[in-house]
């Protein structure tokens, strides 16, 4: 089935990868996130809170120049970290809905492309339903050219209230510009999507995992031990486009795999050093494991791929990865916005720092996305299938 019936892309507009506290996200921006004129809150009681924030919990020092900046915008803008932001109360009641269950939204799954974003899957939903189509350049929300929005925050506006409209413009090859109008209704956020491939005498258990969300690793532990149980002889998980969550389903996740050991650790000026172990109830210890990942496969995704690998537990195939091994924390502001401010830095259980070099893979494998078949996809279940038969 190609692409996991679709569900290839980065997964941003179906379900989200925050939480309240200690997280792991990919944030694919160029910078803080800008907002409109007037959007943030410049109360100087506001402003002096999230200076406090700063120097209480920031992962570096702050320079005295940064925090003497008079407003939220120069202070952020002073710290370089693309990843520490100020979310407007609506944001932050976006980012809290992110763990739910469900999400206000057109149910697109998207990518970085020159000039928009491109549609890497149109799910059943608003936007499906309305004529989009995957392979169309987003390049414009109610207006607003996207190629002027960093990432994250050309994903913002495109969610929002369920019953509202949301005006898209696209371009589709040999079509030209297209415009919609979508009205965002609630989308259900399944965290994976699991299926049985048949491999002549072998069944591959293939898990393709979504993000890493609230429920996401006792979800990964049921269905893969149904799978095997069911008679799968190995475990393919695709890690492909997933673009992190917390860090306790990251732990969950590798627990499932590994008897004992280190899954990561972190590090930071305030936050300090801190030593995740499995939880030693490994279900699955010695089932054939091959991971899958891809060039935006980030944050949590790569604390487990790293994990796997650095434990002799999986084969990872594919692509190297984003390179984000930051660990996150946001803290409510008295005005109902939040901060969502970087607080350490995580590094696998062999002491790598994955910072803007990414998981280099065992296998190098690109999928050639001109061709009906998934070459990634392939190479992964062939590796799979020696160690089965080893």
């Amino acid at each position: 089935m190609r692409r996991a019936a679709g569900i290839a892309g980065v997964l941003l507009l179906l379900a989200g990868a925050f939480a309240l506290g200690l997280l792991l996200t990919l944030a694919r921006d160029d910078g803080p996130a800008s907002l409109p004129p007037g959007s943030r809150d410049r109360a100087p009681e506001v402003v002096d809170e999230v200076r406090r924030q700063l120097a209480e919990s920031f992962y570096r020092p702050v320079p005295a120049t940064a925090l003497k900046q008079p407003t939220i915008d120069r202070i952020l803008a002073s710290l370089d970290d693309p990843y520490t932001d100020y979310l407007t109360p609506e944001e932050y009641d976006l980012l809290k809905a992110r763990t739910a269950r469900s999400y206000s939204g057109v149910g697109l799954t998207v990518g970085r492309a020159r000039g928009g974003l491109v549609v890497k899957a149109a799910l059943q939903g608003p936007a499906r339903q309305a004529g989009i189509r995957p392979g169309d350049l987003i390049v414009s929300i109610d207006g607003r050219r996207v190629r002027a929005l960093p990432f994250q925050r050309s994903l913002e506006l495109i969610k929002g209230k369920a019953g509202t409209v949301v005006r898209l413009m696209v371009r589709r090859p040999r079509e030209g510009t297209l415009s919609f109008a979508v009205k965002r209704r609630e989308i259900e956020l399944p965290p994976l999507r699991a299926r049985t491939i048949d491999a002549g005498r072998v069944e591959i258990a293939y898990v393709r995992l979504l993000s890493f969300r609230a429920n996401a690793g006792e979800r990964l532990e049921q269905r893969a031990k149904a799978l095997v149980k069911a008679g799968a002889d190995g475990i393919l998980l695709d890690l492909r486009d997933n673009s992190g969550g917390l860090l306790a389903q990251a732990v969950r996740s590798v627990s499932l795999f590994v008897d004992k050991g280190v899954v990561c650790v972190t590090e930071g000026r305030r936050h300090g050093r801190h030593v995740y172990d499995v939880t030693g109830k490994a279900q699955l210890p010695r089932i054939p494991l091959v991971v899958l990942v891809d060039r935006d496969s980030a944050s949590a995704a790569e604390i487990v791929a790293a994990a796997l690998g650095d434990h002799d537990r999986a084969v990872v195939v594919g692509e190297p990865t984003y390179g984000k091994a930051f660990v996150q924390s946001v803290r409510p502001l008295s005005n109902g916005a939040a901060l969502k401010l970087t607080t350490a830095v995580f590094l696998t259980p062999s002491g790598r720092n994955l910072t803007g070099r990414g998981l280099a893979p065992d296998v190098r494998s690109i999928d050639n996305r001109r061709t009906p078949a998934d070459d990634a996809l392939l190479a992964a279940q062939s590796l799979l299938l020696k160690q089965i038969r080893s």
